[in-house]
Order: C-alpha cells, then sequence, then structure tokens
C-alpha cells in the first residue's frame, strides 16, 4: 500500500455539510442545445460533460478535462466504498468520438476529477496522455495500466510572475500547468487534502484516499500551423484564493485568454473570486463549469453543488465582466470563432 499524507476528515464532519445543504439554493435553468456564435467561421468546439469534465476541440485537435459520470451519492462518498461506474462512463462518453483526443486534464485527485479517468482513458481516448500532479498518478498507480501515459506537473507550474513548462501534444496544442490550491469546501475546512507518495497498486476504495494533492489550473493553447496562438482557453477545476491560479502577467499581456472556464463551487470561501482571474485574464468570453450538484445521478442534476449560491456568484460575476458568459447544462455543445 502507498504512504499517505493525509489530512483526512471524518464521516461526521461530512454528515454536518449535510445538514447546512439542506438550505442549498435552487437555480433556474442553464444554456442547453447548441450555442453557435461562430458565424460560420472556424471554430473552437466545447462540450460539458458536467462537474468539471469538458471536450474541447479545434478541427482534429482534442483536449479532454476532467470527465465525471459516476456520481456517487453524498451518503455513499461519506461513509461507503465508492468505485467507477462502467456503465454509466460508457453510455456517456460513448456519446462522444475522443478517440483522437491527444490528452486527459486532470487539476487534482479528489475522485470527482479523478476517479472516472482510467475507464475514459483506457476505453474511449487510447492515444491521450494523463496530464496530472504527482499525487495523481500514484493514486492511478500500477492498476489503472496509465502508468506509461502519465505527464507529471510537479515543478514545471507557472505563477503570476513566471511562465511555466509549455507540455505539446502534436503540433497545435500546448499546455502551461498553473499553480493552485484548493479552496475550502466550508467553514474553512478542506475535504480530502494530502499527497500519495508512493504508486499505489490497488485502486482507491474510498473518497478519503482520492486526495487532492498540488491543485493545478491550465492554460490551453491551440496553435496554427506556424505555432501562434489560435485560441487560449484557461481552465481550472476548483475555486482557488488569487493570486494562486494565475496565468503569468507576461503571457497574458502577448495575448489575453479568448476563453475562461471558471468554478462557481464553494466561491464564497476565498475573497476576490471571481474577480480576481477577471482582471488577471482578461477573458473575452466566460463559461462556468462544475457548478451542478454531482451527488444525484448525471440525469437528474438540476440544483447548484451544496453550500453555493450560484446567483450571487453570477451577479459577483457580471459586475466585473460585461462579455458573454454562460452556464451549461450537461451535454452543452459551444461554437466559439477562432481568432475573434
Amino acid at each position: 500500500m502507498p504512504t499517505l499524507r493525509a489530512g483526512l476528515r471524518p464521516a461526521l464532519v461530512l454528515a454536518g455539510a449535510l445538514v447546512a445543504a439542506a438550505c442549498a439554493p435552487q437555480l433556474g435553468p442553464g444554456v442547453q442545445g447548441t450555442i453557435d456564435v461562430s458565424n460560420g467561421r472556424p471554430a473552437l468546439e466545447l462540450t460539458y460533460l458536467g462537474s468539471g469534465g469538458w471536450i474541447m476541440s479545434a478541427g482534429a485537435e482534442q483536449v479532454v478535462a476532467g470527465p465525471l459520470f459516476t456520481n456517487p451519492s453524498f451518503l455513499r462518498t461519506g461513509l461507503m466504498a465508492i468505485e467507477p461506474d462502467t456503465i454509466l462512463i460508457d453510455r456517456y462518453m460513448g456519446q462522444h468520438d475522443v478517440s483522437d483526443a491527444r490528452v486527459i486534464l486532470v487539476g487534482h485527485g479528489h475522485y470527482d476529477h479523478a476517479m472516472d479517468v482510467p475507464r475514459v482513458a483506457q476505453r474511449h481516448a487510447p492515444e491521450a496522455r494523463v496530464l496530472a500532479n504527482r499525487t495523481t498518478a500514484n493514486l492511478y498507480g500500477t492498476w489503472s495500466g496509465l502508468a506509461e501515459r502519465m505527464d507529471v506537473t510537479n515543478g514545471h507550474e507557472g505563477t503570476v510572475q513566471r511562465a511555466g513548462r509549455w507540455f505539446t501534444y502534436g503540433p497545435r496544442i500546448r499546455v502551461m500547468p498553473l499553480r493552485s490550491r484548493h479552496a475550502p469546501h466550508f467553514d474553512g475546512l478542506t475535504l480530502y487534502q494530502g499527497t500519495a507518495d508512493i504508486p499505489r497498486t490497488s485502486a482507491p476504495r474510498s473518497a478519503g484516499e482520492w486526495l487532492d494533492g498540488e491543485t493545478i489550473a491550465f492554460l490551453i493553447d491551440f496553435l496554427d500551423g506556424q505555432g501562434a496562438v489560435e485560441y487560449r482557453i484557461y481552465y481550472q477545476d476548483a475555486v482557488v484564493a488569487a493570486p494562486w491560479g494565475f496565468a503569468p502577467d507576461d503571457l497574458i499581456a502577448e495575448h489575453p485568454v479568448d476563453l475562461a472556464i471558471l468554478v462557481p463551487a464553494t466561491f464564497d470561501q476565498v475573497d476576490w473570486h471571481p474577480e480576481a482571474f477577471v482582471e488577471n485574464l482578461r477573458p473575452h468570453r466566460v463559461l462556468l463549469g462544475h457548478w451542478e450538484n454531482f451527488f444525484v445521478p448525471i440525469y437528474e442534476q438540476t440544483k447548484a453543488v451544496m453550500l453555493t449560491d450560484l446567483s450571487h456568484f453570477e451577479r459577483r460575476l457580471t459586475r466585473v465582466f460585461d462579455g458573454e458568459w454562460w452556464r451549461p447544462e450537461i451535454g452543452t455543445v459551444f461554437r466559439f470563432p477562432i481568432g475573434g
């Protein structure tokens, strides 16, 4: 068994959160279907998979981020064993052709971002590398079949002051990890913190064994034939207190973010989220991901994630951002013009 260095919280902490979540706000319908603002131009296409999951495509070039379809219940997550639901994964991931995906991005090792990735990588995206932190790589260990496909971000992260390493995936995709940190879930407590320091030989069996590790965000560039940036995406899969998670100022000065994917879940546990990220990234458009209650089956997700006032987040966003933004329902497809 691997050595786990963790601040694991007892199940009673989760039980307390469940009581508080009983007053979680309802939310109105988000956008769904196809949102096409490309006006017939070459387009960057994004499909929302739910939770932190996205497919990002420019022509034949494709990136997948954090797919989760299993969605174990709150009770099971807090008190019982959990495992990937391969039937659900295959049913929902099978609706999309990601067989030529270049890379799967995993921002941290919590189960709701990392648990379904091995099945997706093995069955649906067999050519994709997996870019993640060292803890996630060790959680996948030898049991997942991904050991030879892992790219590890530790030591290569960018910050607001300096650029990190660009990981290249084919001639037209490059990805830079950005040093981030997972915000508290509630009352200053962050669940499932810690690192996995030795590769596992068997899959984690509980939510508490899916440790976050060194959380990262990503800057994703789709390049033209000459290596210039055609479209730049910022992707985060966890709320973070600024300036953690910021992109390097120099890079943004050269090419601001065309599209920022931001997370509302538990945003009020930190200061100036999303305001600080709008200022840092200067995004042209914004999408909201990981906003819904992922403790219910994927086909029943109609409420905001626990303990999050989604309407408050949206009001704060619109006070500082006057561009186009959307909160998608699962399955929504966006088409944005490349170069504008």
